[in-house]
């Protein structure tokens, strides 16, 4: 994306080898020692070059600039390739958007290419953040503006990864039409001759909307403007996830813009980072959006002073709440961002009545509005769910299970619970005037590492949290956690691939790969806590080349 093009650190303060001790003027024998602090640039005089380096740095941050551009290179082949395994078909809309070239790649054309393109993704977000920590700056403009360019084009693109978005229009459609997503299905859409019901998946076809009220209000909003067409629909959904990546991205940017380390390392985890770029722009994935207003309103709980006991202030708790209510009303597996914004203000009475007064406000209407059939069907459908690329498929066929046992529930909520409070005990502290981002990164945390219903999209919202939250160990798990799981489901969208070691490829990586390592990263979360190291080693300083004294 060109977005990794590092520049190494002015060093302030850092020594330089200027020979022989030098006579000081007007002093005497006094003498000037012989490692001098480098001076500030006089105004006027133009940026200082900044010091040579060693190169470790510099390859770092090079090598971050080219595989993640390379990564979103290969997805924005694989998606503009048209329809394949990786990409759903829908109708083309030329020249409207979704834009595509009916190219016909085959399966394994298009599943190397994607798979290279999550690895060199994962890889590179990696360099970039120890080049950063290393104390690499990416230059921001061309960050930003390679990330604008990214979002804008797989915006324009098909989906690709599920075909979620097609059910996102044919629930919509429903509202549009008068009736209700959360009682009529897909399949009676169909059934009816609809042309959205005939155009779209036979996935949850039989199944009602899970999907909150404010998630609906969107889904109608981009169906009646899409009208008959799903393809346009699906366009404007687009539209509307890229500008939910796009707000993130300028929240972190304008929070962390007087530190230059962690405004880059934020980008790096998100803006820059083309495994979510896929999973809210290229796969089109509500999370998104949901993910955009709980994070803003995580940030809108910010203390004027950084003491402990410090408020936030009821407007501020009003709008927070407000923000995280609608998050949750998006999508309910969002509800730790309601928990960690509550807790943060417990010790004052009046902001706890605030967040819980615009919590409310937006999911109690919003579910009142839409119906009780929204809430049972979450709660008969949705519960119970085990994602086949989770870990606890491993536990359970050992023993003749053939699906999952009774009272799963009951152990993964024991184990979300140990493993929350694990975190909360252990893990380093989070911006000290912004209460809420810990506990919500530490519930968030705990719910998308343990629960079994799982997809690599739900991950949105912990990287937004991570982006402002304290550089640690926990960047390198999740990411490493990231890779294989976005693998796992790339596939699911279009028609399954033909050539058996392709099949035995896919089948690897969703049904051993991803399961191994997603129950690796619980491991290493409980290890990270019990060894208390979470904390990132302090990296070695680089020698500066031996640079004339300062006339």
């Amino acid at each position: 994306m060109g977005a990794g093009s590092m520049e190494t650190p002015e060093r302030t303060g850092a020594t330089t080898t200027a020979g022989p001790p030098a006579q000081k003027p007007g002093n005497g024998s006094a003498t000037q020692p012989a490692t001098q602090e480098a001076q500030p640039t006089p105004p006027g005089a133009g940026p200082a070059a900044p010091p040579r380096t060693a190169g470790r740095t510099t390859v770092l941050g090079w090598t971050a600039a080219s595989t993640i551009t390379a990564s979103v290179l290969l997805m924005i082949v694989v998606l503009g390739a048209g329809p394949s395994a990786v990409v759903p078909v829908i109708p083309r809309t030329w020249p409207v958007p979704p834009l595509w070239l009916a190219l016909h790649p085959s399966e394994t054309f298009v599943v190397i290419l994607i798979y290279s393109a999550f690895v060199l993704g994962g890889a590179g977000v990696f360099c970039g953040l120890v080049a950063v920590r290393r104390g690499a700056r990416p230059r921001m403009r061309w960050l930003l503006a390679a990330a604008a360019i990214a979002v804008v084009v797989l915006a324009i693109l098909p989906p690709g990864g599920s075909t979620d978005s097609l059910s996102y229009a044919a629930y919509g459609r429903i509202a549009a039409l008068g009736h209700n997503p959360y009682v009529m299905t897909p399949a009676q859409l169909r059934a009816i001759g609809d042309p959205i019901g005939l155009q779209t998946t036979r996935n949850w076809a039989k199944d009602p909307s899970l999907y909150g009220p404010v998630a609906t209000v969107a889904m109608w909003v981009t169906a009646k403007l899409g009208g008959t067409n799903i393809s346009t629909i699906i366009f404007f959904l687009k539209l509307l996830f890229a500008a939910s990546f796009a707000a993130v991205a300028l929240t972190l940017d304008r929070l962390l813009r007087g530190d230059p380390g962690a405004r880059a390392r934020a980008h790096l985890l998100w803006t820059a980072n083309p495994l979510m770029l896929w999973a809210v722009v290229g796969g089109a994935h509500a999370d998104g959006l949901g993910a955009a207003l709980g994070i803003i309103g995580i940030l809108l709980a910010r203390t004027a002073t950084a003491s402990p006991g410090a408020r936030v202030g009821v407007a501020r708790a009003l709008a927070a709440g407000l923000l995280v209510g609608a998050a949750i009303a998006v999508k309910a597996p969002l509800f730790p961002l309601g928990l960690g914004l509550a807790w943060a203000v417990r010790r004052s009475v009046k902001d706890l009545a605030a967040v819980a007064a615009g919590g409310l406000l937006v999911v109690g209407t919003g579910y009142v509005i839409a119906g009780r059939t929204a809430i049972t069907d979450l709660w008969t459908v949705g519960n119970g769910l085990v994602t086949f690329d989770s870990f606890w498929r491993l536990f359970y066929p050992p023993f003749g299970y053939t699906k999952e046992p009774a009272g799963l529930e009951l152990f993964a909520a024991i184990g979300l619970v140990a493993v929350a409070a694990l975190l909360a005990w252990k893990m380093p502290p989070g911006p000290a005037r912004l209460p809420a981002v810990r506990p919500a990164l530490v519930l968030m945390l705990a719910w998308v590492l343990v629960y079994p219903l799982q997809r690599p999209w739900y991950d949105a919202a912990a990287f937004c949290l991570m982006a402002v939250y304290t550089a640690s160990r926990l960047d390198w798990l999740m990411l490493v956690r990231a890779v294989p799981a976005a693998m796992a489901v790339a596939t699911g969208a279009g028609s399954g691939p033909h050539a058996q070691w392709l099949s035995q490829l896919i089948y690897f990586v969703g049904n051993d790969l991803t399961r191994w390592v997603r129950l690796g990263a619980v491991v290493a979360a409980v290890a990270l806590c019990a060894f208390g190291a979470w904390e990132l080693r302090r990296p070695r300083r680089e020698p500066v080349a031996a640079q004339p004294a300062p006339s």
